[in-house]
């Protein structure tokens, strides 16, 4: 299944107009630690990670739940990234002063809060191009029935919608450069995207973070306070938007343009397969036919309506 990539996702954007748009960065669970000092010292550290806190978050016995605030303080409003050579570099030095062999596979040896907080903190130094790397290590500890892994992975897996810099396209991912500016007649198609990622996120942190995967619901182990998952919730509250999929099936070997509601969101490949998230509503799809006709081009005109959760077909490219 191929994903309609808006055309205007192909010009050269602001990367600043989403950095504030990225749960992993603006969710700050760490406020409800601040009565903790090594918490209280990570949120005054602009974003820079020190010996003293690595130490914290190295030694086993350390609650967890802290070392993930840790990371959290430092990396909210994307402060870790703009201190990110000089945490790569903190890190990599404390690593090699500590320990003779730091790998993949010595990794494991560490515990689940040391090693979900490495990943965490790669995360948000990161967070514009968090690599499939460090997607796929937040799934593993996902995994779990720690309220704190859960909801700390799932901030981190929400990247996978939300990455400003990579547009994923099945499998297929397009470079956008930093620094540049969106025209200011595509913003509001640009923020109207935003939104719908950030859908998705709530939607995916919720169904992680309130169904921990345990076999009894009594089993879950509640090791992150109140206030801080209060804090994850309340972020979440104005995005809780129902969402829903149009599936838009080519039936063409000419391509065609696709308009939802008179706006122009793309051209159909051959024989391909897209799909198009939205609220639940009424849509009209109309799909012109862009090259291949003799005389003129074939028209499709499709009316659907969509509830919560929907997954509608809808299929083009032939004389109706």
């Amino acid at each position: 299944m191929k994903k309609i990539v808006l055309s205007l996702l192909t010009v050269l954007m602001s990367v600043m107009a989403f950095a504030q748009l990225s749960p992993l960065t603006e969710v700050e669970f760490y406020k409800a630690y601040l009565d903790v000092p090594i918490v209280k010292t990570a949120s005054l550290a602009n974003g820079k990670i020190s010996n003293e806190m690595l130490d914290y978050i190295f030694k086993k016995s350390n609650p967890k739940d802290i070392k993930y605030a840790i990371i959290n303080a430092l990396g909210a409003k994307g402060k870790a990234t703009k201190a990110k050579n000089a945490n790569q570099t903190a890190f990599n030095n404390y690593v090699s002063e500590n320990y003779d062999n730091f790998n993949d596979e010595t990794m494991k040896l560490f515990s689940v809060g040391t090693q979900l907080s490495i990943v965490y903190f790669f995360a948000v130094i990161n967070y514009l191009d968090c690599d499939d790397g460090i997607l796929e290590g937040a799934q593993n500890f996902g995994v779990s029935c720690s309220r704190s892994d859960v909801i700390v992975s799932a901030l981190i897996c929400t990247q996978n919608d939300m990455n400003p810099l990579l547009i994923e396209d099945n499998g297929y991912k397009e470079s956008v450069n930093e620094g540049e500016r969106m025209p200011v007649g595509m913003l509001a198609d640009f923020n109207d995207r935003c939104e719908k990622a950030e859908i998705k996120a709530a939607k995916y942190v919720k169904s992680m973070a309130l169904h921990a995967y345990c076999d009894e619901e009594d089993k879950v182990e509640e090791d992150m306070r109140k206030n801080a998952v209060n804090i994850v919730w309340n972020y979440f509250k104005e995005y809780d938007k129902a969402i829903a999929t149009i599936s838009i099936v080519s039936k063409s070997k000419n391509p065609y343009q696709i308009s939802i509601n008179g706006e122009v969101i793309g051209n159909t490949e051959p024989y391909e397969n897209y799909e198009y998230q939205c609220a639940p509503g009424y849509y009209h799809i109309k799909a012109v036919q862009v090259s291949g006709y003799a005389f003129s081009p074939t028209v499709n005109n499709r009316d659907v309506n969509v509830s919560d959760g929907d997954n509608v077909t809808v299929t083009i490219g032939y004389e109706d």
